[in-house]
């Protein structure tokens, strides 16, 4: 398999797959594809899998991409502008990712479902669930805005506002706190949680919140639409 990361502020992943070889991507991220490309809705992970999958509020289904006859070449994107960050990961390596960033995976990697604790649900409206990939094999995130890749040591743990965080490598340890006093909750405008990580490992970060950005996006829009009346 053969990638490349097209594109500077609203990348795409074109992928050139040999006969044999197969992606899966989150259903709703094509672009576009070869002829030759046969796409299969797909259960990984099976039934269960999917139930988990439908719970966190991504699709039930993910979308299987396989050549036929000779090579063939598939393009997926993520929906708001961003980067896509690819991951190589080890036999049994194991990465977590907000439900928003997944883009697509080799076909040789796991992808299950992480239940967080009651604490941790206010991560940047993902509900009770985080999705855990595990290796062998590539996996590519999208990541909104820019990428911003965090070295979390036990000498240096990181906290971060919990709408930017894009992904994690799953050893690290995580808790989600109030900030320092309701004065910052209120006029901080940095929301009322940060999350806390501890530990070695990586952090990967969107340099602008998924969630923030929505908002925004909505009241323009609410804005424009008053603005012609």
């Amino acid at each position: 398999m053969k990638y490349e990361i097209i594109g500077s502020d609203m990348q795409h992943l074109k992928v050139t797959l040999q006969q044999g070889e197969k992606i899966y991507a989150d259903s709703g991220m094509l672009v576009s594809k070869s002829q030759n490309i046969v796409m299969t809705p797909k259960l990984v992970g099976g039934i269960i899998s999917a139930l988990e999958r439908k719970a966190t509020g991504a699709t039930a289904m993910l979308t299987e991409f396989t050549p036929k006859d000779g090579e063939g070449i598939v393009s997926v994107a993520g929906v708001f502008p961003g980067k896509v960050f690819q991951l190589t990961l080890g036999a049994g390596e194991r990465f977590t990712i907000e439900r928003y960033s997944f883009l697509a995976a080799d076909s040789t990697v796991k992808y299950t479902i992480q239940m967080m604790n009651l604490g941790a649900a206010v991560f940047a409206g993902s509900g009770f669930y985080l999705q855990e990939l595990v290796g062998p094999g590539n996996v590519f995130v999208h990541v909104v805005g820019d990428v911003i890749m965090h070295t979390v040591s036990d000498q240096e743990p990181v906290e971060i506002e919990p709408g930017h965080v894009a992904g994690f490598d799953s050893n690290l340890k995580y808790k989600v706190r109030f900030v320092d006093n309701i004065r910052t909750a209120m006029f901080g405008g940095v929301g009322l949680f940060l999350a806390k990580f501890e530990g070695n490992g990586r952090l990967l970060t969107h340099s602008v919140s998924r969630f923030k950005l929505s908002s925004e996006m909505y009241t323009l829009g609410k804005e424009q639409q008053q603005n012609k009346k």
